[in-house]
């Protein structure tokens, strides 16, 4: 249906003309005496169906331009979809009313808390892991100003494209790319801090472990990461999202051993505040003095 919404809409345009002749041509042609009454009973049954037809037409164009504009657009010249074994939301937009919805309208509020725990300075450059339509990383990059970079990388190019309108729209200069955690776009030692929000239970382990790795080769030496999911025991959540199929079978700090298995320090954890939210925080080493 998506496919074909163009043909639909031209064939659509196409039989609502004929029809609109149609109708002309019944009302000109009976004030002129042009034909009898079965011509014009013909006439008017030809611009009922294609009058129909039309609806018809045009409506399914619009449910295809309609899911399009939902599940978002993949950037022009963005390569496909990057290989990986996480799970990959692609419907953006329904995404963002999703977290309006659970976050009872407080986003805004929740972001800057993510900020604040990752303790964002002006001028550092920051990478969002599973960045999602692009709201963490936007914030992020007022918190780092003009000086500081943001990247976001996420594996749904409808994602990539979704925060690529939103930064444009807030008038800021960022980097958003289609890409894996497994195999992160980046040079060693990149990034002074690395964000990772509600992606990391999307991970089969081995995934999840080869990302963290991944977080630790693009960190600075003393760089930070910020990991925040789900957590706290199954029978003590109060969301229904919490208790909900994987998510309830995962806690973000049982993900500690593995960072500190990547060589990863300074590991703590907490609650956010925000449902049954956790953070972890942890830091590659400083460099030798």
């Amino acid at each position: 249906m998506v496919k074909h919404r163009h043909l639909a809409l031209v064939a659509a345009l196409i039989a609502w003309g004929v029809s609109m002749t149609a109708v002309a041509v019944y009302f000109v042609g009976r004030k002129s005496l042009w034909f009898g009454a079965g011509t014009a009973a013909a006439i008017l049954g030809i611009h009922i169906s294609l009058y129909h037809l039309a609806l018809a037409l045009g409506g399914t164009s619009i449910i295809g331009y309609a899911a399009r504009w939902f599940r978002g657009r993949p950037v022009e010249g963005e390569t496909p979809a990057p290989s990986t074994t996480g799970s990959v939301i692609h419907w953006a937009f329904r995404y963002d009313l999703l977290v309006w919805a659970i976050s009872l309208g407080r986003e805004r509020a929740f972001r800057e808390k993510q900020i604040d725990l990752a303790d964002l300075m002006p001028g550092e450059s920051v990478l969002d892991v599973g960045c999602g339509t692009g709201t963490l990383a936007i914030a992020a990059k007022r918190r780092v100003g003009p000086a500081g970079k943001v990247y976001g990388i996420d594996a749904s190019p409808e994602m990539i494209a979704r925060a690529v309108k939103k930064a444009r729209r807030a008038g800021l200069e960022m980097d958003f790319k289609a890409a894996a955690i497994e195999s992160l776009p980046f040079p060693d030692a990149t990034f002074d801090a690395v964000l990772s929000t509600v992606m990391l239970h999307h991970l089969p382990d081995e995934a999840r472990r080869q990302g963290i790795h991944e977080i630790r080769r693009v960190l600075k030496p003393g760089g930070r990461l910020l990991a925040v999911d789900f957590g706290g025991s199954e029978d003590k959540r109060h969301s229904r999202t919490a208790r909900h199929r994987n998510h309830a079978h995962f806690d973000i700090r049982r993900v500690m051993p593995e960072l500190s298995e990547a060589g990863l320090s300074n590991l703590e954890s907490g609650k956010v505040g925000f449902r049954d939210l956790w953070f972890v925080r942890s830091a590659a080493p400083s460099a030798p003095k």
